[in-house]
């Protein structure tokens, strides 16, 4: 008997699968994946109502995936670039509040109150600094605590607004420290530090930036997310 032609399979079973075949593959892989469905909805106009729905679907998905995938590319980076200026402001802020807390101690003998209270607060915000350092988010450029002199010119108006945005996140970032710690909340123990223990952060394993948005999102507002995404990292 001649043998029967077997009939062509098809390469996909669903837009669904397309999507979770390429997440987490690179931005390469993704950006090729997406030009697939896309050049497939072209090529196919008379494709039923649901199925070009899922494809619509796929590809906002996977634009999603390819943001976030190039977000983390950028926070490694950074993470990367400001590793030993971490690094130095942690060993830094290590010897300070080491020296803060035997100042405290020697205070406390003396039994004045006034003199106390300052120490106190003192060895407080040694605290902070320490705790700020390792917190500060590695998706971010870092923002030094302990600055060198900036040689740039103080009368220009740009530097002067980058240097107020500056102090402005180093305040503000403080500040969410400090209320961790009032609140019991830091994920570690500012002793274990003291001590040269090694800490690792949730933050520390994912690594992440994660764009977050409705895969039924207008294309305007998705436009809108991907620019304010640059504008983070200029």
């Amino acid at each position: 008997m001649p043998k029967t032609a077997k009939k062509p399979r098809h390469k996909s079973r669903g837009a669904s699968i397309q999507v979770a075949e390429s997440m987490g593959s690179g931005s390469a892989k993704i950006k090729k994946k997406i030009r697939d469905i896309e050049r497939l909805l072209k090529k196919n106009d008379k494709l039923p109502a649901d199925k070009k729905i899922e494809y619509d679907r796929a590809l906002k998905a996977l634009r999603v995936e390819l943001q976030n995938s190039q977000v983390q590319n950028k926070a490694k980076v950074i993470s990367k670039k400001y590793h030993m200026v971490r690094f130095f402001e942690r060993k830094k802020a290590v010897r300070k509040l080491k020296n803060l807390r035997k100042e405290f101690e020697e205070v406390s003998k003396t039994e004045v109150r006034k003199d106390i209270k300052k120490a106190r607060k003192q060895v407080k915000h040694g605290e902070i600094d320490l705790a700020y350092v390792i917190l500060f988010p590695k998706t971010e450029k870092y923002i030094s605590l302990y600055p060198s002199p900036n040689d740039e010119d103080q009368t220009d108006p740009n530097v002067i607004r980058g240097l107020k945005k500056t102090e402005e996140r180093r305040r503000e970032f403080r500040k969410s420290v400090e209320k961790l710690m009032d609140e019991g909340k830091l994920p570690f123990s500012i002793d274990d530090i003291l001590q040269g223990k090694t800490v690792k952060l949730d933050s520390d394993k994912k690594q992440k930036a994660v764009i977050t948005q409705e895969i039924d999102a207008p294309e305007a507002k998705q436009a809108e997310q991907e620019q304010e995404e640059d504008d983070f990292f200029e």
